[in-house]
């Protein structure tokens, strides 16, 4: 595990970071997204790049870390509703009779935005967001500090935490439709994901296959949670209204409802690909960090020579 490819790693994802949180704090939608995702990356390279306990750094690396986890839940919120809000728009594209319906349950989304908005804002100055980039950028220094044996060791552990996590999540939900249970598999998917990014980069093992597989599942329960997000204020407006509105409501309610059974449909026929995936890390993943990449390649050029 070359000490290169490890800082190379880390540099990827903290100018990743630096690139899209100004905007993001300036409320640009898709910089706010990338910035999210830029932050649920670094949360999973952290634990495996800095110094042990009583080195140099590590306080620093604690300080970052919960910085960084506090920055995805601020940022989290204001993501959400902008979803919710993309979806209501498509609806009301495809279904204008129902305009009106929809409209309200826009206009309770923009409110609610709003002060998501607001309490972001106060979360971000909290925790000097502005500056999170430059403090990542010090803490490069201090990546690689432990031996390659010892980042060997961290990457199992944190790829074993995650797969485990997929395991029960998937376990829990079983096969009828509960928003919660499928929400727990969702992140289980996303953090699985983003821990085999950091297999195949600096742990020199392919993983892109599996990480298109967890990928496909995780767009799937994303929109089937974001689907759930819209729908709920969809519910509450239709609660208000005992006229035509009502009415109308209703069908706007059926047509996302529609759309998550079938959602709810692919994702239990994609089970067995997840299950597969956690089968492949706990098995040939594994074993090929526990061997590391220079006995690998003595294995591959020895097999090459008989």
């Amino acid at each position: 595990m070359r000490l290169l490819a490890v800082q190379r790693a880390f540099v990827i994802r903290a100018r990743a970071l630096d690139r899209d949180l100004p905007a993001a704090v300036e409320d640009d939608v898709e910089a706010l997204h990338h910035a999210r995702v830029a932050s649920r990356r670094l949360r999973e390279i952290l634990p495996l790049v800095g110094p042990a306990g009583g080195h140099r750094g590590a306080r620093e690396l604690r300080a970052v870390r919960r910085r960084v986890r506090r920055l995805t839940r601020a940022l989290g919120g204001v993501r959400e509703l902008d979803v919710a809000l993309g979806i209501l728009d498509a609806l009301r594209h495809a279904h204008p009779d129902l305009a009106e319906a929809i409209g309200a349950a826009r206009l309770a989304v923009e409110e609610d935005r709003r002060l998501q908005r607001e309490g972001m804002a106060r979360q971000l100055d909290d925790l000097d967001a502005r500056a999170l980039a430059g403090d990542l950028t010090q803490l490069a220094q201090h990546v690689g500090q432990d031996s390659p044996v010892e980042r060997a060791m961290k990457l199992r552990r944190r790829l074993e935490q995650r797969v485990d996590r997929l395991d029960a999540a998937i376990g829990e939900a079983g096969a009828l439709y509960a928003f919660d249970r499928l929400h727990l598999v969702r992140i289980a998917v996303k953090q699985l994901r983003y821990v085999l990014e950091v297999v195949h980069e600096f742990g020199r093992v392919p993983t892109l296959r599996l990480v298109n597989r967890l990928k496909q599942s995780q767009d799937l329960l994303g929109r089937l949670h974001d689907l759930e997000v819209a729908a709920g204020y969809i519910r509450r407006q239709g609660g208000a209204h005992e006229d035509a509105r009502a009415s109308e409501n209703e069908r706007v309610q059926r047509l996302v409802e529609r759309e998550t059974r079938e959602l709810h449909a692919a994702y239990l026929g994609r089970v067995d690909k997840l299950i597969d995936v956690i089968a492949s890390c706990r098995g040939e993943i594994d074993l090929k960090l526990a061997v590391g990449p220079m006995a690998r390649r003595r294995a591959e050029r020895s097999g090459h020579g008989r």
